[in-house]
């Protein structure tokens, strides 16, 4: 993973950790899941895709 991506990540997570309302804090967290899930969704099945088109 690129350096800067790191570091962008836990500048966010910090940024996340100063939040003191914990109801804010899991709905950020919760949405952060969420994006990540779709994501990852959408890669996995891009991925599918480009395998299928290989074995043509």
């Amino acid at each position: 993973m690129d350096n800067n991506f790191k570091i962008k990540i836990d500048n966010l997570v910090n940024e996340i950790n100063q939040v003191n309302d914990l109801s804010i804090k899991l709905s950020i967290l919760n949405y952060m899941e969420q994006s990540a899930a779709y994501m990852l969704w959408q890669l996995e099945d891009e991925e599918r895709i480009d395998e299928d088109s290989r074995d043509y």
